[in-house]
């Protein structure tokens, strides 16, 4: 690895990332889903499929997060309509759904360059609050833009979320929804919740 073109792009790497989370901090989404590749695209037109399509039994076996995301939009009295969202607006819309977790993207920074991946996209160390956590983002320069695959957050967002869970409602998914429903005072449908899309049509 070139150390002096190391030395030269990674300032570009570090604002780039800052540059992210100053769009979602500040709520420009389509700004921010223009900085992302990789995974998470892969992920945002997966959860499309899993939205419409898992019940009861295939969610409860996914990750925390993406069975809020689900359940949190299906359980509304007239459930939201993800057909035409691209795989970077939904990647971003499950990414956020549970705000709380949030200071796991704020804190986070770029830290050390780490080699390139199989395609050629640098890997860069996250650093949160300070210290190393042990895991690689991968960045990858498209045009003036430096872009980033957010998938490695979006698992500690889930598993951070677990955790939760397990120490709060002794792992009960569904206590949680519920406190959720009644501390936000909404509206909720619990049973539609669980069900895949093409059976509410």
């Amino acid at each position: 690895m070139d150390k002096d073109e190391v030395a030269r792009i990674m300032p570009g790497i570090r604002q780039g990332f800052e540059t992210l989370k100053e769009h979602m901090a500040g709520g420009r989404m389509h700004a921010a889903e223009r900085l992302l590749f990789g995974g998470c695209l892969q992920w945002g037109a997966e959860l499309a499929r899993i939205y419409a399509d898992d019940d009861r039994a295939a969610l409860s076996a996914r990750d925390p997060l993406t069975r809020f995301f689900v359940t949190r939009l299906r359980g509304m009295p007239e459930p939201a309509s993800l057909a035409d969202a691209p795989p970077a607006g939904l990647f971003l819309m499950a990414f956020t759904a549970f705000p709380y977790l949030d200071a796991l993207l704020d804190e986070s920074a770029i830290g050390e360059h780490h080699g390139l991946d199989e395609d050629g996209n640098r890997l860069v160390r996250r650093v949160v609050a300070g210290e190393d956590d042990g895991t690689t983002l991968r960045a990858s320069r498209r045009g003036p833009d430096w872009c980033f695959d957010l998938m490695p957050v979006y698992q500690a967002k889930a598993a951070a979320m677990e955790a939760f869970i397990e120490a709060e409602f002794q792992g009960d998914f569904s206590a949680f929804l519920w406190r959720y429903v009644a501390d936000h005072d909404l509206m909720f449908d619990m049973d539609q919740a669980w069900r895949p899309l093409a059976e509410e049509a």
